[in-house]
């Protein structure tokens, strides 16, 4: 847990709470705090401006918008093209002083409801500064109507317009549509639950953190940093005077007739990382001639659900033990697992898991489907699902993790870990196996539970990226190979 890296995630309400607090704590005046932020902006996203026809700023009426005025000033002290079409409404203090300066540079300014689809062209840039995350309920009126205009212009032009979109795409919720597709999002101050959700890469989003006190600020949700290559490879170095139960034990149950590909996966991931010594329990076969005959060194038995684990040893020795991939429910074994082999709990083994299994070293990996199976509910979402999922967690004293584009971490402690990075590269059959086994090596390794999660996370991210195109799970797995050679 010391190695672990992260940084702390905000609702909406702590966001505004951390920013009062910054301002009372700190004695920095929120004209200067707006300041920051665009200044950051600007010089983050410089080259984008600078090579762009025209820069045309949309400015809501509360701070979002304010930081707009503000962002207009410094592209105008650059001799860069720049308008603004301005929603009216009651600024705060610090709106008003940046809209102030924009209007003594003579910055063209119009009102919002003047704001078309046909002003923009190709190679333009939009900065949406018209609603902040704070933002909830349905749009309507002239921001709706401006918002509208977005996405028309967006679906027209397509890439040759650059929508850049400050702290929040307006009118974004992850339970709904999208309102429109920006480029980028630059997010200031704090990052925020509701722009983890925003399906852009992490490349395309900037954060800005302009002095705010995260780190002083309590909060039990947490975005997990990516380990770079140089630390996985690292994680994956076999001592020299190691053995096989050195380099991690496994037992992976699973397999049944016509998916025996799934436990394969888990299997070959776990070894493929440098796993010491594994066993396949497969109902199926058909699955124990397909292992045996992909590696005939591979540990494999045949499993009957009448048998106890105390018919087959290996359960015993292993320190973890994966229930689930490709394991229909009417082959799940009725096992007693000894109480230092840590468990997880995937796919089939997930709607019919006996509850005497939870605890702190135990780790269930569903989708959101699954997770839905589990507690009865359905869920739109995973957003939706995050309050019942942690709740849950807590509640039952173990870990969950919610698989999707973004990933949850739920643990017994009521925290929940984020993992943001989206690549479509893994939104293929197969992935979750692999994830699992990945998962099983790190924790056989003896990395705790959250770590592991980490760490696989971040694996499976590094060879999905080094494949081209769209790959299937099995090429993705041979990538591995690259970490290790």
């Amino acid at each position: 847990m010391s190695s672990l890296k992260f940084q702390n995630l905000f609702s909406e309400e702590e966001a505004r709470e951390l920013d009062r607090i910054t301002i009372q704590n700190r004695g920095i005046s929120a004209i200067s705090l707006m300041g920051f932020a665009a200044l950051s902006v600007f010089k983050t996203w410089e080259n984008k401006f600078r090579s762009a026809k025209k820069i045309f700023i949309l400015c809501g009426s509360g701070n979002n918008g304010g930081d707009g005025y503000a962002l207009a000033q410094f592209l105008k002290a650059e001799n860069l093209k720049v308008e603004i079409y301005s929603k009216s409404g009651n600024y705060s203090e610090e709106t008003k002083y940046y809209k102030n300066i924009t209007e003594e540079l003579k910055i063209p300014t119009f009102p919002l409801d003047q704001f078309k689809e046909n002003i923009l062209h190709s190679e333009d840039v939009l900065v949406d500064c018209l609603l902040g995350t704070g933002f909830k309920g349905s749009l309507e009126g002239e921001i709706a109507k401006t918002v509208s205009e977005i996405k028309v212009s967006k679906e027209k032009l397509k890439e040759s317009l650059f929508i850049l979109s400050v702290d929040s795409v307006s009118g974004y919720s992850p339970d709904e549509k999208i309102p429109f597709e920006a480029d980028a999002l630059a997010e200031i101050g704090s990052p925020k639950i509701k722009n983890t959700f925003y399906p852009l890469s992490k490349d395309n989003k900037s954060f800005h953190p302009i002095g705010f006190l995260r780190e002083e600020f309590q909060t039990k949700k947490v975005l997990l940093e990516r380990a770079s290559k140089d630390e996985l490879v690292a994680r994956l170095v076999r001592e020299k005077d190691s053995h096989k139960y050195k380099n991690g034990s496994a037992v992976f149950v699973g397999g049944s007739e016509g998916m025996s590909g799934a436990i394969l996966s888990s299997a070959l991931a776990f070894q493929e990382l440098g796993g010491g010594i594994s066993q396949i329990l497969t109902p199926s076969a058909n699955t124990l001639i397909k292992v045996l005959k992909k590696d005939p060194s591979f540990m494999v038995s045949g499993l009957e659900t009448s048998k106890k684990s105390s018919d087959y040893p290996f359960l015993k020795k292993a320190s973890v033990a994966c229930v689930g991939p490709g394991l229909a429910a009417s082959d799940l074994p009725h096992f007693s697992f000894s109480k230092e082999t840590t468990l997880i709990f995937d796919a089939g083994a997930l709607k019919y898991l006996d509850e005497k299994h939870l605890g702190p070293r135990t780790i269930l990996t569903p989708h959101l489907g699954e997770w839905s199976s589990i507690i009865g509910k359905k869920y739109e979402s995973q957003y939706s699902a995050l309050e019942d999922a942690k709740i849950w967690a807590k509640e039952k004293g173990t870990y969950l993790l919610l698989k999707g584009p973004v990933s949850i971490l739920f643990t017994p402690e009521g925290n929940s870990y984020f993992w943001e990075f989206q690549e479509p590269k893994l939104a293929v059959m197969g992935t979750g196996d692999l994830l699992v086994g990945i998962l099983t090596f790190f924790l056989s390794r003896g990395e705790d539970i959250i770590e592991s999660v980490r760490l696989s996370q971040s694996l499976l991210l590094y060879c999905a990226e080094q494949c081209k195109g769209y790959p299937t799970a099995g090429r993705i797995r041979k990538k591995i190979r690259t970490l290790i050679d």
